[in-house]
């Protein structure tokens, strides 16, 4: 069975190369490389017709992408480095590097976090997602930080329970273009998928709830433009949740591919937001 995706193309991504506007909105983090491929196999169309590498997408162009389903997935070990800051025997606590997707999706089974868990750390738990081992949360590809992993079968299921029931603490740090208008303030509004570009998470009345509290701790005027620092805390943990939140707010994270219409600008690797605490 193949899978398929369907994406459209926003007004900001206008004349992007198909390749990269692809590989930095798919949830599964489908490499530039694999992209390629599926577009020379024909298993990428834009509006119903086979494209070429270096198209450059238009606005609400419609891309569907089929992945055709391998014959089988085996998680190989990888020696990619992790930063693993705490252990025991049932927990792992790491400083994911950004760039770095969690786990295997979709076109994408290599060189995922899970991948180098295997290598690194090898005894996992058997409970959850086979495709999932120890994983009990998750952070964004280019979102850099603290994650705790789970060793064994007892630790996996105690930490599914406490996110479950909002009893993990989560902390980021983050820097936004401009300054918010209140030093502090917590944001309440609910999310939901965009109706139009799939690839996108937005502020929905009827959506989930969203729950972010965000603090000012450091303010730069340069160059004539103004950037800050701030902490955050989520009660919740929707996708995107921190990302939309302050885009909606006309603060978007610097670097932030989706979000910020005016990330190339800044010319850095991934965006500036990061897990700086986790408590359990």
């Amino acid at each position: 069975m193949n899978n398929t995706i369907i994406l459209t193309v926003p007004e900001e991504n206008h004349l992007e190369r198909i390749d990269l506007f692809l590989a930095s909105s798919t949830e599964s983090g489908i490499s530039r490389n694999i992209i390629q491929r599926l577009i020379k196999d024909a298993n990428i169309l834009v509006n119903g017709t086979t494209t070429r590498q270096n198209y450059k997408v238009k606005t609400d162009d419609e891309i569907t992408i089929t992945i055709p389903e391998p014959d089988s997935v085996e998680l190989v070990p990888e020696n990619i480095p992790l930063n693993i800051i705490y252990q025991d025997e049932h927990i792992a606590v790491i400083n994911k590097q950004p760039g770095l997707v969690v786990h295997s999706g979709p076109g994408n089974y290599e060189s995922t976090l899970v991948n180098a868990l295997l290598y690194h750390i090898k005894t996992l738990p058997s409970e959850g997602d086979p495709l999932r081992p120890g994983i009990v949360h998750r952070l964004d590809r280019d979102t850099a930080g603290l994650m705790v992993i789970a060793k064994t079968n007892q630790a996996y299921n105690h930490l599914v329970a406490e996110f479950s029931e909002r009893r993990v603490h989560k902390k980021y740090r983050a820097i936004i273009s401009g300054k918010p208008d209140k030093e502090n303030d917590t944001i309440t509004k609910p999310l939901g998928r965009h109706k139009k570009y799939r690839h996108k998470m937005t502020i929905v009345e009827n959506g989930k709830e969203a729950v972010t509290d965000y603090t000012v701790m450091k303010i730069w005027h340069i160059s004539h433009s103004v950037y800050s620092m701030l902490d955050l805390k989520i009660h919740t943990g929707r996708t995107h949740q921190i990302r939309v939140h302050l885009s909606s707010m006309g603060n978007p994270v610097i670097g932030d591919r989706i979000y910020s219409k005016k990330w190339e600008k800044h010319r850095v690797p991934y965006q500036l937001l990061a897990s700086t605490e986790l408590s359990f």
